[in-house]
């Protein structure tokens, strides 16, 4: 019985690992990433995502974040993080709140009511910050989804 799930499970992270992403993204772990070449407010950046098949960046570990300190020749992203006004709490957009570890400049946030969205500051190559930002400026983003199988 033991060795018949240790053999599923093995089945099963294999799919994750021989899943392929498509042209012009990037692959970590068991995801694909796509940064865009376009400017849009967080919302229409979502959309963007969504039409895509994924969804804005969701962070879960310093290694994520490793690798998304590596996108080049950007300043700032949006990512998948936004502020819940009615709750006071910053949730990702599968509806997880926001815990640890997360990677916010010093003094952020500290946008109030008027500052609900979370872009990747680049602030030399190789690093990084989150910044709560005013959801109706228009920058790049970062879409997240699961490699596919074919």
């Amino acid at each position: 019985m033991e060795r018949d799930q240790l053999q599923k499970e093995i089945e099963r992270l294999n799919w994750k690992i021989k899943g392929s992403c498509p042209e012009g993204w990037r692959r970590f772990g068991s995801s694909c990433y796509y940064l865009s070449t376009e400017r849009k407010y967080w919302t229409e950046s979502r959309q963007d995502c969504l039409e895509r098949g994924a969804d804005l960046v969701i962070i879960n570990s310093e290694e994520e974040q490793a690798f998304i300190n590596g996108f080049e020749s950007v300043s700032y992203v949006w990512i998948g993080l936004t502020h819940s006004v009615t709750e006071g709490t910053w949730k990702w957009v599968d509806g997880t709140p926001l815990t640890t570890p997360s990677y916010w400049r010093s003094g952020e946030p500290g946008g109030g009511g008027v500052e609900n969205c979370v872009e990747i500051y680049y602030m030399s190559p190789g690093q990084s910050v989150w910044r709560d930002y005013k959801c109706s400026f228009s920058q790049q983003w970062i879409c997240e989804k699961e490699a596919s199988h074919r």
